[in-house]
């Protein structure tokens, strides 16, 4: 009986070492999704700011193109 009861631990110890792997490779699948997720945030990040940015220039670009719109905002700016 020795031998059986020994076999099955060796089994054991191997269905132990097998769900380890397992849990391991799972745990790296999660870590690359997470650090996929993070970078496609902030490269959302990263173009929203560069359209902000952009749109104020366009602003800029507007007002400083058509002089109503210049003297209207320096005027808003006056009276601030």
């Amino acid at each position: 009986m020795r031998g059986a009861e020994g076999l099955r631990w060796v089994w054991a110890d191997a269905d132990t070492w097998f769900e380890r792997q397992q849990q391991e490779e799972e745990m790296q699948r999660l870590q690359a999704e997470q650090r996929a997720a993070m970078q496609a945030a902030e490269k959302l990040h990263r173009e929203k700011l560069a359209a902000e940015k952009e749109g104020e220039k366009e602003e800029e670009t507007d007002t400083n193109a058509d002089p109503m719109a210049a003297a209207e905002a320096q005027a808003l700016k006056q009276s601030s």
